[in-house]
């Protein structure tokens, strides 16, 4: 409505007059003519006024950096920059960049203390978190670190008594034998075999003691819901009528040190710092009960230093 002029007469018609200067006044035409906005635009019915004289409205110019970016000139004999070296050194002279830096460094030697005490924390485990899995009695050998379960199901074991003239061989039957460390079922029943068929006090302190195979270590216990190696062989040596104290000092005390080369089935296998006790089968086998998370099983001679002990009688 106020950017065009009304058409004007015909015979009074002239282009309209483009003006440069961007806030000029309007310039009056002939009489009954309505002034033009300085626009450079025609009127609704004039002809198109020349374009060139059209006042242009370029964009803005973007003000120059006030510190422009150093460029490396290569001279004569030097080595020109690759780009990497370009970018690196425009890093060194950017503000921004080199206050980025500075505040990285900063947090870095906040945040340094604080990480040393985190990387210095471990997670603890209890001692006895290292125990069988549940499926580990069902099968028959489990690796598990530095050592070996076997479990042996239904052992035979072979006894032979004689009477001076009749020998008679009977066939005795265990449900499971927990076996350690390499232990196998062969040498197992070979060395129970040899201790059953001695006979006498000696085998029935081995029978008894064969009795909680498969129970769990219990600090202090003496019966089948949990029984510790001080009360193994103290139940087994009630068997045949002798009270050892429920301790291994006590036992080892009252019993006497004897060589390995006379070792036998039911003597004693002590720790020379006494923190352990165990019961001879004979083959350089032990019974024993082992450690809280463990159950009675059967091993090999011990590798810690240790001793035999003899409570029975000379001659049994």
């Amino acid at each position: 409505m106020g950017r065009h002029a009304l058409p004007a007469a015909a015979e009074d018609r002239q282009p309209a007059r483009a003006h440069t200067h961007p806030v000029a006044d309007t310039v009056p035409l002939t009489p009954g003519a309505q002034q033009l906005r300085p626009r450079g635009r025609r009127a609704a019915s004039s002809p198109a006024a020349d374009r060139s004289a059209v006042d242009e409205h370029s964009a803005p110019t973007r003000a120059p950096r006030t510190q422009p970016r150093p460029v490396p000139v290569a001279s004569a004999g030097a080595a020109v920059l690759t780009r990497t070296a370009t970018l690196r050194v425009e890093r060194a002279t950017d503000p921004r960049h080199v206050r980025r830096s500075v505040n990285a460094k900063r947090a870095a030697i906040l945040l340094a203390p604080a990480l040393a005490v985190t990387s210095s924390l471990t997670l603890a485990l209890p001692a006895n978190a290292d125990t069988l899995p549940a499926d580990t009695r069902s099968g028959t050998t489990t690796a598990q670190a530095a050592q070996t379960f076997t479990v042996a199901h239904d052992v035979q074991v072979p006894v032979v008594s004689t009477d001076g003239m009749t020998t008679t061989t009977t066939v005795v039957s265990y449900p499971t034998l927990d076996l350690r460390f390499g232990v196998t079922t062969a040498k197992a029943q070979s060395a129970l075999s040899a201790a059953l068929s001695a006979g006498g006090d000696r085998a029935t302190i081995v029978q008894t003691a064969l009795q909680y195979m498969g129970d769990p270590y219990v600090e202090g216990g003496a019966n089948h819901d949990g029984i510790d190696c001080s009360g193994l062989t103290m139940v087994a040596y009630q068997a045949v009528g002798i009270e050892l104290a429920h301790y291994v000092p006590t036992q080892d005390a009252v019993a006497t040190t004897i060589p390995e080369s006379e070792a036998l089935p039911g003597d004693l296998v002590v720790y020379d710092d006494e923190d352990h006790v165990g019961l001879y089968l004979g083959q350089g086998l032990v019974l024993q009960a082992p450690h809280p998370g463990e159950v009675v099983d059967i091993v090999p001679m011990y590798s810690a230093a240790h001793h035999f002990a003899r409570v029975l009688p000379a001659g049994s």
